[in-house]
């Protein structure tokens, strides 16, 4: 009975649904899902395509770009490939905060724009806007993702999320109306867990039974914990989608091994929504090429595939307000290989996450917090939860909750640790805390490195 409502709602209640919205966000997965397997030079010349309708609605209609091109001597009219785009200067952050206005396009009315803003888990949130369209393309990215994880519309889906902007959106009578009828979807705010909020959850998902579980990596992992301690078996969805958060490969294998199920893993960000996804190979996620042009690189120059650069994105399909060349934070690495997939859309790796999740060694070097943090939680006796603050080259803060186990011999493994991943002239003072709250945006950060921008990828 369930399959036949679900198959209900995607022959029926959802078209329906869409054409009501005047959304066209079915029409543009239906070209997503073809895309995808295009010709590498087709797929090239489309989106090259759409590069070039950017940038001349860029200089038409929206101040700031204006003034950047001319300063830079850019001649939209020369630009013969991607590479073209490095004559430009880096969008900011700080670009986008002091100068929100003049990156708004004067072609779109203020009845057009749809604001959306950052969670600011790195610094002050950022407000932007999109269009309706961009919008659509968004959700249809979205979707194309999901059905690779065995989604289909209709069916039973779990969400575990912490964004409250995001949470606070399923609040209204016409939201709930809509998961009942439609998106048929069982929430958990990941937020704000507890011994009794993960009781609840999960017998509410033992009746409900999900499909598909969407989930804030670290969350899943919390609630697989639980059930392990408590000796809870969950009924096995047929796909997992983490985001929001990294996928170490010790939540990875946890969780997969709880649920005997594969994840699919995604890379998103508030500004640009889905950039890249994890298809049945699991190996590497493909980049959502049609929406997105990604750069990673290293003292301003691409990296070679395989090494590890900082993440440039210029979004083809946001024209109310550009975001060409941006800074989004984020560490990644280009692939080269073909997937065995058979889909031709480029391929990156995660790696560790945003650029303010990795720690500056004092000769410079990079350091994973993530990678740091997890050994300790993992190996160092009495430790039960770490994060690494770094606001000073040379001085490490480690905020640890530790039981009555952590002794002499645990400082000692941490010191030896941070000397061998960053050398002798670092230190490490020990901070012991309770607990180690989330961020605003309901995820948690690992390690937090607040030196300048500049000295971190120097």
């Amino acid at each position: 009975m369930g399959s036949l409502y679900q198959k209900f709602v995607e022959a029926v209640l959802y078209p329906l649904d869409v054409k009501r919205r005047g959304s066209h966000e079915l029409e543009l997965l239906a070209k997503l899902e073809r895309s995808q397997w295009f010709d590498p030079d087709l797929l090239h010349d489309l989106r090259l395509g759409s590069l070039r309708k950017l940038l001349d609605h860029a200089v038409r209609y929206v101040p700031f770009y204006q003034k950047r091109f001319a300063e830079a001597g850019f001649d939209i009219n020369t630009v013969k490939d991607f590479d073209d785009l490095k004559r430009l200067p880096i969008l900011t952050k700080r670009d986008i905060q002091e100068h929100r206005k003049e990156l708004i396009s004067t072609f779109y009315s203020p009845d057009d724009l749809v604001e959306n803003r950052t969670g600011g888990s790195t610094g002050s949130p950022l407000v932007f806007y999109h269009h309706k369209e961009r919008l659509d393309s968004r959700q249809a990215a979205t979707l194309r993702h999901n059905r690779w994880a065995g989604y289909k519309v209709g069916c039973k889906t779990a969400i575990l999320w912490g964004h409250q902007h995001d949470i606070s959106l399923y609040r209204s009578f016409k939201a709930r109306l809509r998961i009942l009828l439609i998106d048929r979807q069982l929430l958990c705010d990941s937020g704000s867990f507890s011994e009794e909020t993960l009781s609840q959850f999960t017998r509410d998902f033992r009746r409900f039974r999900p499909e598909v579980i969407v989930a804030y990596a670290n969350s899943l992992g919390m609630v697989v914990d639980y059930c392990t301690a408590k000796k809870i078996e969950l009924p096995g969805p047929r796909g997992i989608i983490t985001s929001a958060e990294v996928l170490t490969e010790e939540t990875r294998a946890k969780i997969e091994s709880y649920f005997d199920v594969k994840i699919f893993d995604r890379y998103g960000s508030r500004e640009t929504s889905v950039i890249a996804s994890e298809c049945e190979a699991h190996d590497g996620l493909h980049i959502n090429a049609e929406n997105l042009y990604l750069e990673f690189i290293e003292h301003g120059k691409d990296v070679e595939p395989g090494a590890v650069g900082e993440i440039i994105v210029t979004d083809l399909g946001n024209w109310a307000f550009p975001f060409i060349r941006y800074q989004i934070g984020d560490m990644g690495s280009p692939a080269e290989s073909v997937c065995r997939c058979g889909r031709t859309l480029p391929r990156m790796q995660m790696i560790a996450g945003r650029t303010t999740d990795f720690l500056c060694a004092p000769d410079g070097r990079k350091v994973s917090g993530a990678a740091l943090t997890i050994y300790l939680a993992a190996k160092v006796p009495g430790v039960r939860q770490a994060q690494i603050i770094q606001r000073e080259r040379t001085i490490l803060i480690f905020n640890l909750v530790v039981d009555r186990s952590f002794d002499q011999s645990s400082l000692d493994l941490i010191r030896e640790k941070v000397t061998h991943f960053f050398g002798e002239q670092m230190q490490f003072v020990p901070n012991y805390v309770d607990t180690i709250p989330k961020e605003p945006s309901g995820k948690y950060r690992f390690s937090i490195c607040e030196l300048p921008l500049m000295e971190m990828t120097h």
